[in-house]
């Protein structure tokens, strides 16, 4: 079976981002049962052809001067933060699909089977959708009009979120399947579009459990402790950063954090001594990163479907200390799997678990068996196949 995937944002090899490590291993996994063609866009000038397998390939095809003019305006009203709205939400202005889309479109639409969407905001690069008898199937990485809602601004805001809003309803009303990250998410859209709970599946984010490197135990009796989190230049993730700045630091004297990815991009002119922005970091860097940090934090104020820092925070063996919303969706146990925190009182519950190293190792232990056991890519994988395959026999 062929399977055609459409996409407003390319992979980057190794996957970087939590959008990225989904979309690149998802479809990688399920390369191995189905062909799988991914078409994205990006904002380099080449078409890019990658072939990942014999299975299992990407066209990056580049934006045009319509979609950067729509771009621009969009960064002239201040909908949002650039590299996580703008993508997205120019695609969705567009009255159909750039010239090069379209043509690599045809070619692949003739030969596939089923065309899966990983968001609304394509729908109109699929211009056979709702004339054709092929599935479509809507992966989603959030429950997008909802998630707008929280992080876009400006005057035309509620216009662009009522446009997403409508585009989604109609991917969800019209897909064969929808997959959704978490049970939150299932519920949030059988509540804002009215759909049949027996058409929206489960397929949460993972991780890879065998990428990690060993943990470094680098603390002696003098040394302070290391707190971590990385992150995209995503909003909720640059609320975090200004979380981290402005009430943690502070309160927290004996910890340094370190701050890694692009979120901490409109913080490098801070001067606090106990705060370390890196910036973007490389899959070398990171993996560093995750062997040496004493506790890894996750103080997300909002956010829909499972999120892939936490999972992997979790995989790699680091204690985690988190709200509620940054384990959502995993079924994890406070106390047992991770720390529960509250914004409230992050700052108390870091600084009184921060030296009780024995109990560190064991939750760490605990949320890194629960997590690789039940949340790795190829699991996930396995479980898409059989209700695709199921589907499919119909």
């Amino acid at each position: 079976m062929k399977i055609l995937v459409l996409n407003f944002f390319p992979t980057i090899l190794p996957p970087n981002t939590g959008g990225v490590l989904r979309y690149f291993h998802i479809y990688h996994e399920l390369s191995k049962f189905y062909d799988i063609t991914l078409l994205s866009q990006k904002y380099t000038p080449e078409v890019e052809v990658l072939n990942y397998s014999d299975t299992f390939r990407e066209i990056k095809i580049p934006t045009d001067d319509v979609q950067h003019q729509v771009d621009e305006n969009l960064f002239n009203e201040g909908i949002g933060p650039r590299f996580s709205t703008h993508a997205a939400l120019s695609c969705a202005l567009l009255d159909g699909p750039p010239p090069t889309f379209l043509q690599y479109y045809k070619q692949f639409y003739k030969k596939c089977d089923i065309v899966i969407h990983d968001s609304p905001f394509m729908l109109k690069y699929d211009i056979n959708f709702g004339l054709d008898d092929k599935p479509r199937i809507y992966n989603s990485h959030n429950h997008e009009s909802e998630f707008a809602k929280h992080v876009w601004y400006g005057k035309r805001s509620r216009e662009y979120i009522n446009h997403v809003t409508h585009l989604e309803k109609s991917l969800v009303n019209n897909a064969a399947l929808v997959f959704a990250t978490s049970e939150e998410d299932k519920k949030s859209f059988r509540k804002a579009f009215n759909v049949d709970r027996d058409k929206i599946n489960l397929a949460p984010n993972g991780i890879n459990p065998g990428e990690w490197n060993q943990r470094v135990n680098n603390q002696s009796v003098n040394s302070k402790v290391t707190a971590l989190f990385i992150g995209s230049m995503h909003q909720p993730n640059i609320e975090i950063v200004e979380f981290i700045v402005s009430q943690l630091a502070d309160k927290c004297e004996n910890i340094d954090f370190i701050v890694a990815g692009q979120c901490g991009s409109g913080f490098s002119d801070f001067s606090i001594r106990n705060i370390k922005i890196l910036g973007e970091v490389n899959q070398k860097q990171k993996l560093q990163l995750f062997s040496e940090a004493d506790i890894a934090i996750n103080p997300a104020f909002f956010g829909t479907g499972t999120k892939i820092k936490t999972l992997e925070f979790l995989s790699a063996g680091i204690p985690l200390v988190s709200t509620d919303i940054g384990v959502k969706g995993m079924l994890l146990e406070q106390g047992t799997h991770y720390f529960h925190a509250n914004h409230q009182n992050f700052a108390l519950i870091l600084n009184k678990i921060s030296k009780d190293r024995p109990l560190l190792e064991t939750i760490a232990l605990n949320g890194q068996r629960y997590i690789n056991h039940n949340f790795s890519w190829e699991a996930i994988a396995k479980k898409l196949k059989k209700q695709l395959d199921t589907y499919i026999k119909k």
